[in-house]
C-alpha cells in the first residue's frame, strides 16, 4: 500500500496536486486553513482528496498551522507533494520550466517580470531560470500589506554580516512567521513565511530586482481590471502580480516589455 501524498495549500497548488493524484489513484491529504474558499474545498472533495482543516492552536509554535500538520503527516510517513522548496525541492523544477518557456516564446525580449509571492517557490524558480539569460529581465516579487514576510526579510538581510548575498547564513535573523493574522483579498499568497525566500533574494540580486508591498486597494483594483482588460477570469490571487505592476508604474518606462503571470482563475 502506497503512503498518502500530502500538501499544504488552499488554492491552485492543492487542486493541481489532487488532480494528479486522482489520475493515478493515489490517496492525497490536503491541509487547508479554516477560511479556505468553499469553491476550492468543493473542487478538492470532487477530486477525491481527503481534507484536513487546520485552525491555529494555542499549543502550536509560530507559523502556518497547515504546514505544522503537513510536517507531522510527512514525519508519520506521508509523501511530501507540496509546493514549498524546503519540503519538496522537486517543485522548483516545474517552476523553472515556466521561466524558460516564457523567455523562449518572447524571444528573450523582456524587460521585467512581476510575480506574486506566497511561499516563494514560484518566484524563486522562475527567477532562477531567468537570471542567467543573456539579458535577464528585472524580477519584482510582490506581497500584500496584509502579509509581507519576504519584504521584511529583504530589509533585515541588508544589515546582517555579509549583507543580502549571505542572507541564508542568517535565516532566523531575517525570516520568521508573520505575527499578525494574514489578510488580503489575494488569499492564496498569505503564507506566514516565505519558505523559499533565499531563492527569491538570490534572483532579485542577480537581476537588480526588488520586493514590492502592495496596498489592499491595488489588490482589489487589479482583481477588477485584470478580467476587464484581458477577458481572463483571473482570481485576486492570480492578479496580485498586476497589483504589483500598478504599484511600480512610475518606475516602468512606457516602452518596456513587462510580464505578469495570471496564476489562477476564479472558482
Amino acid at each position: 500500500v502506497r503512503p498518502p501524498l500530502a500538501i499544504a495549500s488552499c488554492g491552485n497548488a492543492a487542486i493541481a496536486a489532487s488532480t494528479l493524484a486522482a489520475a493515478v489513484h493515489w490517496p492525497i491529504t490536503v491541509f487547508v486553513p479554516p477560511w479556505a474558499s468553499d469553491a476550492v474545498v468543493a473542487t478538492l472533495e470532487g477530486l477525491g482528496a481527503s481534507l484536513q482543516v487546520c485552525p491555529r492552536l494555542d499549543t502550536d509554535p509560530p507559523g502556518d498551522p497547515c504546514i505544522h500538520r503537513f510536517r507531522e503527516a510527512v514525519a508519520a510517513g506521508a509523501v511530501p507533494f507540496s509546493v514549498q522548496g524546503p519540503e519538496n525541492a522537486l517543485c522548483l523544477d516545474g517552476g523553472r520550466t515556466l521561466g524558460w518557456e516564457m523567455l523562449l516564446s518572447l524571444g528573450h525580449d523582456l524587460d521585467r517580470v512581476v510575480i506574486q509571492v506566497g511561499g516563494g517557490a514560484f518566484a524563486a524558480s522562475v527567477g532562477a531560470s531567468m537570471r542567467d539569460a543573456p539579458a535577464a529581465p528585472v524580477l519584482h516579487a510582490v506581497q500584500t500589506a496584509g502579509c509581507a514576510p519576504l519584504v521584511r526579510a529583504w530589509e533585515q538581510a541588508a544589515d546582517v554580516e555579509g549583507g543580502r548575498r549571505r542572507a541564508a547564513e542568517h535565516w532566523t535573523d531575517c525570516m520568521w512567521p508573520w505575527e499578525d493574522e494574514p489578510h488580503s483579498l489575494a488569499d492564496g499568497i498569505l503564507d506566514d513565511e516565505t519558505y523559499d525566500w533565499v531563492g527569491v533574494v538570490d534572483a532579485l540580486l542577480a537581476t537588480a530586482g526588488t520586493p514590492t508591498v502592495v496596498a489592499e486597494d491595488l489588490v482589489v483594483r487589479a482583481a477588477e481590471i485584470g478580467p476587464a482588460l484581458t477577458g481572463i477570469d483571473v482570481s485576486p490571487t492570480g492578479a496580485a502580480g498586476l497589483a504589483g505592476l500598478l504599484a511600480l508604474r512610475d518606475q516602468v518606462a512606457d516602452d518596456e516589455r513587462v510580464a505578469v503571470v495570471f496564476s489562477g482563475i476564479r472558482r
